[in-house]
Formats: structure tokens, C-alpha cells, sequence
């Protein structure tokens, strides 16, 4: 393809979040990438996807023919850099061999160098509005880093219109160089969900987790503003309540006295150790189940078995895994998940509070509320089938043919 007003010829792609095991920003990536080799927009657009460290096989680059644009895979055999090293300084060199009419980076940094076309991916300002959830380098740096991708970037991306606002807020980003584009929402999940609902509800073999229904779920990297804290503690304070009537579920109703949390997802607290002895002194350790890093291919039956998601944070930017449970027609929930906010207003199981009392109720909603949780599950699939990596990866083209006309306009 020639280099024309409705796009580059070829787009390079910061891709080291995809290597190893991909949390947030990896899974992001390789979703939004799939989607796109689908999308005729983008057909005839040879995307070069940069890696740190040593060859890996992926259907990206290795997989049949693409009605959209084609991967090539560039790796730098250089696994033990720091990725922030790597990003900012090895990168640029790496460019320079193999150059590239635009760049995309999927996690909030650009690396600095040659001017080009370019896209950047700011998905929240956490590092900003919570700084206590990051020490004080790793705040500076992510500070520095993203100020300058926002202000630098051709086009800024992100999930929802509240870090929109943020960006233009703190950054000074004007209006008309952000794009607000929804993640989406893969289908597997709502097929995982209707799986589990003929098996019934928990029959699914999780036994390589060490995973066994009945359970609640909470799931996503483990950090202070996801206040697992008061979730210990509201679990308590409910299971010392006199006897209720059980939890209504596809299999009948379930005793509370069975149920289980299980806490999935990789320990990034300040100081990781803190996290044995939060659960211990809980109250409730021996309903805790930890199970770490759950590989992607886990994920949908994992929500679809439960009972129901928590996902109480302080702050948080888009807020995928409620809305991956809701998919699968599972109750979760949420206080600050600003997508589900968006998409839908006036969901019913919203922790108002964060406190002890607050997500207490919560989860005494969540559990025995029969009538919020059956408008959860059943109308939940349905609110978040419109969020789809099909019609995210072809926003993303939509903002690749903007930077780059904007950028042809520049020099012309």
C-alpha cells in the first residue's frame, strides 16, 4: 500500500506487554491486534510488533490469511532489560533499523526520538489521583512518561470519557486530540456463561486452579485501591449474621455456610508480604482461596462458575472484569468502574460507600438480593454485547488515518 490519506503504510507497535504472562495492557493488545487483522479499514497496513526479548509463536504472525493488515514480528533478544530502559532507550535504535511511517503504544508512554505520526493508549491516571499505590520513582516516572506521550502523542486514546476529561484536566490535553474508544468484551465469556448455565452453574472442571464452586470471585491484579481489605472484612461481619435464606443460583439455593472467596491475580502491593497477613487476620482466611496469575484461557469459566465478582476499587479507568462476569451473566459488584458507569447508569448492585458498613451491604445485596441480582444476570449479556473488540479495533483505524492525515497535513 502506498502512503495515503487513509493511512501509513507501516505502523509499528510498542508490544512487550503481550511477552510472558499478559496482565491489563498485554491482553488489551493482543485482542484490539486480533480484531484488527479483521478489519478491512486497515487493509494492506503491515504492522511491525517490537518485542524485548527472545522469539515466541502467536497466531498473530503465524496465522492464515487477513482481511485487514498483516504482523510481522521484530524481537530484540534482549528479555532481562528493564522495560522502561528497553522502551526509552533501546527502542529508538531499534527504529531507526527498522523504521516505521506511524507508532502505536498501547500503555501510556512514548519513547522519545525521531518525529513520526503517533498513538498512545492512556488507559487511567491512577498513578495521579491514588500516588500512594506506587512508590516514589515508579510514580515519577509514570508521571513524566505520560505527560509527555499526552502531550506529544498525534492522537491520545483512552477507554472512557472521565479520563478523557482528566487528561484535559491534569495535562492540558486539548479536547480534539483525544478519542475515546471502549475496550471490548470477548464473546467467549457469554458462550462460557451459557455453558455453565446447561451444565449447571459450576459443573466445569477448574480443578488446575484448585478452584471448587460454590465461590465468589475476585479477580484482577491485587492493589491497595482494590480494597480487599474491607471485602475481608464485610465477608466476616456477613458470615457472623444469623442464618438467611441461601443464595439463589442456576444450581438452586446455595447455604452461605459453602461458599468461598477466591482472590485471583498477581500481588502487586507496595509490600507483597502484607498480603499473607491481611487474609490471616481476616477472620476469614479459611474461606480465601489464592490462586495468582490465571492464564487468559482460564478466565471465562472462572467467572461463569461463580456465584458472584467484587470489584471495589477507589479509582480505576475502565473496569473490565465486571463487565467480563456480567457477560457471562454473573452478578458483580462494583463501586468505581467508570465503563459499566457509562454503559449502564443505573446498575443495581453499586457499592455507594467504601467503608466497612458500605461493602457490607454490598455483599449482603450481592448474595440475597434477588431481584438486583436476577436484573444483573439476565440483563448484564445483553448491555455489554455492544462492546465488542470488532468495532474497538475499528475506532482504532478510524484514529491510525487521523494522526496520519494530520500529520501529512503538518508537512504539506
Amino acid at each position: 500500500m502506498t502512503h495515503g490519506a487513509a493511512g501509513p503504510g507501516s505502523i509499528g507497535v510498542v508490544a512487550y506487554e503481550m511477552e510472558g504472562a499478559p496482565t491489563g495492557v498485554g491482553r488489551y493488545l493482543e485482542e484490539l491486534l486480533t480484531a484488527l487483522r479483521g478489519t478491512p479499514r486497515a487493509h494492506g497496513w503491515r504492522l511491525k510488533l517490537f518485542f524485548k526479548g527472545e522469539p515466541f509463536a502467536h497466531p498473530l504472525w503465524t496465522g492464515g490469511e487477513a482481511t485487514g493488515c498483516t504482523c510481522e514480528a521484530v524481537f530484540d533478544r534482549r528479555p532481562d532489560a528493564h522495560p522502561i530502559f528497553w522502551e526509552q532507550i533501546r527502542l529508538p535504535r531499534v527504529l531507526r533499523a527498522r523504521p516505521v511511517d506511524l507508532l502505536f503504544s498501547p500503555g501510556y508512554s512514548l519513547p522519545g526520538g525521531a518525529s513520526r505520526a503517533s498513538l498512545v493508549t492512556i488507559h487511567d491516571l491512577s498513578f495521579e489521583v491514588l500516588p500512594r499505590d506506587f512508590g516514589f520513582r515508579e510514580r515519577w516516572r509514570r508521571r513524566f512518561l505520560a505527560r509527555r506521550a499526552a502531550r506529544s502523542a498525534t492522537r491520545v486514546l483512552t477507554d472512557t470519557g472521565r479520563t478523557a476529561a482528566e487528561l484535559q484536566g491534569r495535562y492540558g490535553v486539548p479536547e480534539e486530540r483525544i478519542a475515546v474508544a471502549p475496550l471490548g468484551v470477548s464473546p467467549r465469556f457469554e458462550q462460557a456463561g451459557q455453558s455453565v448455565s446447561r451444565r449447571n452453574a459450576g459443573a466445569g472442571d477448574l480443578a488446575g486452579l484448585g478452584v471448587r464452586p460454590p465461590y465468589l470471585l475476585i479477580l484482577g491484579s491485587i492493589l491497595q485501591r482494590r480494597r480487599l481489605d474491607l471485602v475481608l472484612a464485610g465477608l466476616t461481619r456477613l458470615l457472623g449474621e444469623p442464618a438467611r435464606a441461601g443464595v439463589a443460583t442456576a444450581a438452586g439455593d446455595l447455604p452461605v455456610e459453602e461458599l468461598q472467596l477466591v482472590v485471583a491475580g498477581a500481588n502487586q502491593l507496595p509490600r507483597p508480604d502484607d498480603l499473607d497477613g491481611l487474609i490471616r487476620s481476616s477472620g476469614c482466611a479459611d474461606r480465601v482461596i489464592r490462586v495468582g496469575y490465571v492464564d487468559d484461557r482460564a478466565l471465562p469459566e472462572l467467572y461463569a462458575a461463580a456465584v458472584g465478582t467484587i470489584y471495589v476499587s477507589e479509582y480505576e479507568g475502565y473496569g473490565l472484569p465486571p463487565l467480563e462476569s456480567l457477560a457471562a451473566g454473573v452478578p458483580a459488584l462494583v463501586s468505581d468502574a467508570p465503563a459499566l458507569l457509562e454503559l449502564w447508569p443505573d446498575y443495581p448492585l453499586r457499592c455507594d460507600r467504601l467503608d466497612i458498613d458500605g461493602v457490607t451491604d454490598g455483599l449482603r445485596r450481592l448474595l440475597f438480593d434477588r431481584g438486583a441480582r436476577s436484573v444483573a444476570s439476565v440483563r448484564g449479556p445483553e448491555r455489554v454485547r455492544s462492546l465488542t473488540w470488532t468495532g474497538a479495533a475499528e475506532r482504532f483505524a478510524i484514529e491510525v488515518e487521523t494522526a496520519w492525515r494530520t500529520v501529512r497535513e503538518t508537512r504539506s
